[in-house]
């Protein structure tokens, strides 16, 4: 049961920080992507396009826009971010299994009569 403790937040941690490694490249646009001329363009973005972060479908009114530096600049930080969690995971999970060890090293070294 303690060993869960340690093992679950270590496996997370490298699930999180291959999220942050595959999230790399051309800036994906989560909502709805205008190009220059206005017109919806699915795929990638590309500079020039604009980017509808909050899209509403009933009315057909985006509240919130990003540019195609924006949203490159907004997916960089969030791969940092999953990157900074990924590696608090994986510390606290390997610190906590080492720490572990050593005790269960430590006692059973105690038991072992010379």
């Amino acid at each position: 049961m303690l060993l869960t403790l340690f093992l679950l937040p270590l496996l997370w941690g490298l699930v999180t920080l291959a999220r942050g490694a595959s999230s790399y490249g051309v800036p994906e646009c989560p909502g709805l992507q205008l190009g220059e001329d206005g017109e919806s363009h699915p795929g990638p973005m590309r500079p020039g396009y604009t980017c509808a972060v909050s899209y509403s479908t009933e009315g057909g009114r985006s509240t919130g826009t990003r540019t195609y530096d924006q949203q490159k600049y907004a997916q960089e930080q969030d791969r940092s971010g999953l990157y900074w969690r990924g590696a608090g995971y994986v510390t606290y999970g390997a610190a906590g299994l080492l720490a572990l060890t050593a005790t269960r090293v430590t006692r059973a070294s105690r038991r072992t009569p010379e």
